[in-house]
Protein backbone atom coordinates (compact mmCIF):
# COMPACT_ATOMS: atom_id res chain seq x y z
CA UNK A 1 0.00 0.00 0.00
CA UNK A 2 2.76 2.55 0.56
CA UNK A 3 4.17 1.57 -2.51
CA UNK A 4 0.53 2.33 -4.40
CA UNK A 5 0.69 5.92 -2.57
CA UNK A 6 3.84 6.90 -3.29
CA UNK A 7 3.79 5.97 -6.82
CA UNK A 8 0.11 7.83 -6.86
CA UNK A 9 1.49 10.53 -5.23
CA UNK A 10 4.63 11.05 -8.29
CA UNK A 11 1.99 10.64 -10.73
CA UNK A 12 -0.08 13.82 -9.07
CA UNK A 13 2.64 15.52 -9.20
CA UNK A 14 3.50 14.97 -12.35
CA UNK A 15 0.32 16.00 -13.53
CA UNK A 16 0.04 19.47 -11.00
CA UNK A 17 3.14 20.34 -12.87
CA UNK A 18 3.03 22.74 -15.55
CA UNK A 19 5.71 23.20 -17.79
CA UNK A 20 5.58 26.18 -20.28
CA UNK A 21 9.12 26.02 -21.46
CA UNK A 22 9.26 25.97 -24.72
CA UNK A 23 12.11 25.04 -27.14
CA UNK A 24 14.81 27.61 -27.89
CA UNK A 25 16.77 28.32 -30.90
CA UNK A 26 19.42 30.59 -31.30
CA UNK A 27 20.61 32.39 -34.30
CA UNK A 28 24.03 30.16 -34.76
CA UNK A 29 21.71 27.06 -34.63
CA UNK A 30 19.61 28.65 -37.09
CA UNK A 31 22.21 29.07 -39.61
CA UNK A 32 24.14 25.91 -39.13
CA UNK A 33 20.67 24.03 -39.77
CA UNK A 34 19.69 26.13 -42.44
CA UNK A 35 23.40 25.45 -44.11
CA UNK A 36 22.86 21.51 -43.18
CA UNK A 37 19.29 20.86 -44.36
CA UNK A 38 20.65 23.12 -47.67
CA UNK A 39 23.58 20.91 -48.06
CA UNK A 40 21.30 17.61 -47.82
CA UNK A 41 19.13 19.27 -50.69
CA UNK A 42 22.45 20.48 -53.05
CA UNK A 43 23.48 16.47 -52.07
CA UNK A 44 20.42 14.87 -53.88
CA UNK A 45 20.40 17.90 -56.86
CA UNK A 46 24.48 16.21 -57.31
CA UNK A 47 23.00 12.81 -57.77
CA UNK A 48 20.28 13.76 -60.09
CA UNK A 49 22.92 16.08 -62.12
CA UNK A 50 25.29 12.82 -62.39
CA UNK A 51 22.27 10.49 -63.91
CA UNK A 52 20.67 13.32 -65.59
CA UNK A 53 24.63 13.99 -67.53
CA UNK A 54 24.80 10.59 -68.25
CA UNK A 55 21.11 9.93 -69.88
CA UNK A 56 20.52 13.54 -71.19
CA UNK A 57 19.64 12.07 -74.85
CA UNK A 58 16.52 10.09 -73.15
CA UNK A 59 15.73 12.40 -70.67
CA UNK A 60 17.01 16.05 -71.64
CA UNK A 61 13.84 16.19 -74.48
CA UNK A 62 11.23 15.67 -71.92
CA UNK A 63 12.33 18.56 -69.62
CA UNK A 64 12.42 20.92 -72.93
CA UNK A 65 10.27 24.26 -72.81
CA UNK A 66 6.73 23.43 -74.28
CA UNK A 67 6.99 23.72 -77.78
CA UNK A 68 10.36 22.48 -78.37
CA UNK A 69 9.90 18.54 -77.07
CA UNK A 70 10.62 16.13 -79.71
CA UNK A 71 10.03 12.80 -79.43
CA UNK A 72 11.56 10.30 -77.39
CA UNK A 73 12.98 7.10 -76.27
CA UNK A 74 9.84 5.02 -74.64
CA UNK A 75 12.98 4.38 -71.81
CA UNK A 76 12.29 7.96 -70.78
CA UNK A 77 9.94 7.17 -68.43
CA UNK A 78 12.11 4.33 -66.38
CA UNK A 79 15.06 6.69 -66.28
CA UNK A 80 13.08 9.63 -64.63
CA UNK A 81 12.06 7.35 -61.87
CA UNK A 82 15.25 5.81 -61.30
CA UNK A 83 16.32 9.66 -61.34
CA UNK A 84 13.79 11.32 -59.46
CA UNK A 85 13.95 8.39 -56.84
CA UNK A 86 17.97 8.33 -56.34
CA UNK A 87 18.32 11.86 -55.56
CA UNK A 88 14.90 12.63 -53.62
CA UNK A 89 16.05 9.49 -51.68
CA UNK A 90 19.78 10.74 -51.09
CA UNK A 91 18.43 14.00 -50.04
CA UNK A 92 15.87 13.07 -47.77
CA UNK A 93 18.68 10.82 -45.72
CA UNK A 94 21.57 13.37 -46.19
CA UNK A 95 19.67 16.32 -44.94
CA UNK A 96 18.18 14.90 -41.66
CA UNK A 97 21.82 13.49 -40.89
CA UNK A 98 23.09 16.98 -40.85
CA UNK A 99 20.75 18.24 -39.68
CA UNK A 100 20.91 16.08 -36.45
CA UNK A 101 24.66 17.00 -35.60
CA UNK A 102 23.38 20.74 -35.11
CA UNK A 103 21.19 19.61 -32.13
CA UNK A 104 22.66 16.31 -30.80
CA UNK A 105 20.79 16.75 -27.89
CA UNK A 106 17.17 17.05 -29.62
CA UNK A 107 18.06 14.36 -32.31
CA UNK A 108 19.21 11.40 -30.37
CA UNK A 109 17.43 8.65 -32.64
CA UNK A 110 18.93 9.62 -36.02
CA UNK A 111 19.00 5.41 -37.06
CA UNK A 112 15.26 5.21 -36.45
CA UNK A 113 14.63 8.28 -38.16
CA UNK A 114 16.49 7.52 -41.07
CA UNK A 115 15.42 3.97 -41.20
CA UNK A 116 11.63 5.25 -41.50
CA UNK A 117 12.82 8.24 -43.92
CA UNK A 118 14.21 5.39 -45.98
CA UNK A 119 10.82 3.32 -45.92
CA UNK A 120 8.36 6.50 -46.74
CA UNK A 121 10.13 7.11 -49.55
CA UNK A 122 10.01 3.53 -51.12
CA UNK A 123 6.21 3.75 -50.39
CA UNK A 124 5.88 6.91 -51.79
CA UNK A 125 7.62 6.03 -54.71
CA UNK A 126 5.44 2.69 -55.39
CA UNK A 127 2.25 4.67 -54.97
CA UNK A 128 3.33 7.22 -57.67
CA UNK A 129 4.69 4.40 -60.35
CA UNK A 130 1.34 3.95 -61.75
CA UNK A 131 0.62 7.76 -61.84
CA UNK A 132 4.24 8.35 -63.95
CA UNK A 133 2.69 5.71 -66.85
CA UNK A 134 -0.51 7.38 -66.65
CA UNK A 135 0.81 10.43 -66.80
CA UNK A 136 3.31 9.96 -69.98
CA UNK A 137 0.04 8.31 -71.50
CA UNK A 138 -1.35 11.89 -71.72
CA UNK A 139 1.97 14.72 -72.11
CA UNK A 140 5.43 14.83 -71.08
CA UNK A 141 4.07 18.18 -69.11
CA UNK A 142 2.13 15.46 -66.74
CA UNK A 143 5.09 13.23 -66.36
CA UNK A 144 6.68 16.41 -64.44
CA UNK A 145 3.81 17.02 -62.32
CA UNK A 146 4.73 13.79 -61.36
CA UNK A 147 8.15 14.17 -60.85
CA UNK A 148 7.59 17.23 -58.86
CA UNK A 149 4.34 15.30 -56.56
CA UNK A 150 7.47 12.69 -55.68
CA UNK A 151 9.99 15.39 -54.70
CA UNK A 152 7.45 17.34 -52.36
CA UNK A 153 5.87 14.42 -50.56
CA UNK A 154 9.24 12.87 -49.90
CA UNK A 155 10.41 15.81 -48.53
CA UNK A 156 7.52 16.80 -46.99
CA UNK A 157 7.06 13.41 -45.24
CA UNK A 158 10.98 12.87 -44.22
CA UNK A 159 11.29 15.89 -42.54
CA UNK A 160 7.69 15.43 -40.35
CA UNK A 161 9.50 12.15 -39.46
CA UNK A 162 12.33 13.91 -38.44
CA UNK A 163 10.43 16.32 -35.81
CA UNK A 164 7.89 13.77 -34.72
CA UNK A 165 10.70 11.46 -33.59
CA UNK A 166 12.81 13.61 -32.81
CA UNK A 167 10.60 15.68 -29.62
CA UNK A 168 6.51 14.39 -29.81
CA UNK A 169 5.91 16.80 -27.22
CA UNK A 170 6.38 19.47 -30.06
CA UNK A 171 5.32 17.59 -32.72
CA UNK A 172 2.82 20.16 -33.64
CA UNK A 173 5.03 23.04 -33.68
CA UNK A 174 7.18 20.56 -36.83
CA UNK A 175 3.77 19.65 -38.53
CA UNK A 176 2.87 23.66 -38.96
CA UNK A 177 6.63 24.66 -39.82
CA UNK A 178 7.11 22.37 -42.31
CA UNK A 179 3.89 22.29 -44.66
CA UNK A 180 4.71 26.34 -44.43
CA UNK A 181 8.07 25.88 -45.48
CA UNK A 182 6.63 22.95 -48.34
CA UNK A 183 3.95 25.45 -49.41
CA UNK A 184 6.26 28.09 -49.77
CA UNK A 185 8.91 25.88 -51.48
CA UNK A 186 6.29 24.87 -54.09
CA UNK A 187 5.20 28.85 -54.67
CA UNK A 188 8.90 29.81 -55.76
CA UNK A 189 9.07 27.22 -57.73
CA UNK A 190 5.85 27.11 -59.43
CA UNK A 191 6.95 30.89 -59.53
CA UNK A 192 10.63 30.30 -61.32
CA UNK A 193 8.87 28.02 -63.89
CA UNK A 194 6.18 30.78 -65.16
CA UNK A 195 9.31 33.62 -65.49
CA UNK A 196 11.83 30.32 -67.35
CA UNK A 197 9.23 28.07 -69.08
CA UNK A 198 12.07 25.66 -68.50
CA UNK A 199 11.30 22.19 -66.24
CA UNK A 200 14.95 21.29 -66.09
CA UNK A 201 15.89 24.22 -63.90
CA UNK A 202 12.98 23.80 -61.68
CA UNK A 203 14.43 19.82 -61.30
CA UNK A 204 17.81 21.14 -60.26
CA UNK A 205 16.64 23.96 -57.95
CA UNK A 206 13.75 21.78 -56.31
CA UNK A 207 15.55 19.73 -53.58
CA UNK A 208 18.14 22.93 -52.14
CA UNK A 209 14.88 25.36 -52.06
CA UNK A 210 12.34 22.72 -50.37
CA UNK A 211 15.25 21.28 -48.27
CA UNK A 212 16.11 24.96 -47.39
CA UNK A 213 13.43 25.89 -46.51
CA UNK A 214 12.23 23.17 -43.83
CA UNK A 215 15.50 24.16 -42.19
CA UNK A 216 15.01 27.40 -42.00
CA UNK A 217 11.20 27.94 -41.61
CA UNK A 218 11.75 25.39 -38.50
CA UNK A 219 14.27 27.76 -37.12
CA UNK A 220 12.37 31.05 -37.31
CA UNK A 221 9.15 29.28 -36.08
CA UNK A 222 10.87 27.84 -33.22
CA UNK A 223 12.00 31.43 -32.37
CA UNK A 224 8.53 33.11 -32.74
CA UNK A 225 6.78 30.38 -30.60
CA UNK A 226 9.65 30.54 -27.87
CA UNK A 227 8.68 34.29 -27.76
CA UNK A 228 4.85 33.85 -27.72
CA UNK A 229 5.01 31.09 -24.71
CA UNK A 230 7.35 33.79 -23.05
CA UNK A 231 4.71 36.24 -23.37
CA UNK A 232 1.19 34.20 -23.14
CA UNK A 233 2.87 31.99 -20.59
CA UNK A 234 0.68 29.06 -22.25
CA UNK A 235 2.22 26.47 -24.20
CA UNK A 236 -0.27 25.98 -27.04
CA UNK A 237 1.01 23.67 -29.41
CA UNK A 238 2.58 21.26 -26.62
CA UNK A 239 0.78 17.56 -27.63
CA UNK A 240 0.20 17.37 -24.06
CA UNK A 241 -2.35 20.98 -24.30
CA UNK A 242 -6.21 20.16 -23.78
CA UNK A 243 -8.56 22.41 -25.17
CA UNK A 244 -12.44 22.09 -24.30
CA UNK A 245 -14.19 19.37 -23.83
CA UNK A 246 -10.63 16.96 -23.67
CA UNK A 247 -9.60 19.06 -21.03
CA UNK A 248 -8.61 16.96 -17.85
CA UNK A 249 -8.90 13.62 -19.57
CA UNK A 250 -5.83 12.80 -19.43
CA UNK A 251 -5.02 13.65 -15.50
CA UNK A 252 -8.22 11.53 -14.72
CA UNK A 253 -7.23 8.22 -16.56
CA UNK A 254 -4.14 8.61 -14.61
CA UNK A 255 -5.92 8.89 -11.38
CA UNK A 256 -8.38 5.64 -12.32
CA UNK A 257 -5.11 3.80 -13.53
CA UNK A 258 -3.74 4.54 -9.86
CA UNK A 259 -6.45 3.86 -7.99
CA UNK A 260 -6.91 -0.08 -9.37
CA UNK A 261 -6.81 -1.94 -5.84
CA UNK A 262 -3.59 -4.68 -6.50
CA UNK A 263 -4.50 -8.37 -7.00
CA UNK A 264 -5.52 -10.60 -3.94
CA UNK A 265 -1.99 -12.06 -2.19
CA UNK A 266 -4.08 -15.92 -2.46
CA UNK A 267 -0.97 -17.84 -2.21
CA UNK A 268 -0.27 -15.67 0.94
CA UNK A 269 -3.16 -16.58 2.47
CA UNK A 270 -2.90 -20.02 1.27
CA UNK A 271 0.62 -20.25 2.97
CA UNK A 272 -1.14 -18.87 5.86
CA UNK A 273 -4.22 -21.73 6.19
CA UNK A 274 -1.80 -24.53 6.12
CA UNK A 275 -0.15 -23.38 9.09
Amino acid sequence: MDNIENTNENIQETVGEVSVEAPRMTFLALITRTISSLAGGIAGTLVLLIIYILSASIVSPVLMPQGEQTEVSPLFIFVLMAMIFAATLIANLISPLLISFTQRDKYKRITTTLFQVFIINVVIFLILVPIYFFSSQISYEFTSYAAGLQIAFGVLASALILEIISNYKYALLGVYSVIFAIVAGLALNILVYQFTGNATILLFIALPVLWGGVGFTYGIFIMFYHWVVETWGTDFLATSQEYSKDYGIEEQEIETMVDIEPPEDKEGVDFLRKQ
